[in-house]
């Protein structure tokens, strides 16, 4: 199973999306349509969507206080991570400009 996928059924199991539609947009930075093209397509997160979608989580995580949707997105920032730095060799990113300046989104510090 791609990670993307994974990743949409974990956020609507631990109820921060419902559709596919706010993954794209809210979680990815992507239009309304992308999942479902990634999906048709048989694609996994792009790397500036994978990036956006880490920013996003870390976000939520600091923000939610229940312990299992804690444990959802930590198990989700821990994938997202371990997917940038395997396919990307992206280390770490800047989360604040990743969610706070979308003209710098790609602002991360490789190996």
């Amino acid at each position: 199973m791609k990670l993307l996928n994974y990743t949409y059924m974990k956020l609507i199991e631990i109820e921060e999306i419902e559709t596919a539609e706010e993954l794209s947009k809210d979680w990815c930075s992507k239009n309304r349509n992308w999942f479902a093209w990634q999906k048709h397509a048989g694609q996994d997160f792009s790397l500036d969507a994978a990036i956006n979608c880490l920013a996003r989580t870390r976000q939520r995580l600091a923000e939610r206080e229940d312990t299992a949707g804690k444990r959802g997105l930590e198990e989700l920032e821990q994938l997202l991570s371990d997917y940038l730095l395997r396919k990307h060799k992206v280390a770490e990113i800047d989360a604040f400009r990743a969610l706070d300046m979308p003209e710098h989104r790609l602002d991360i510090t490789q190996i």
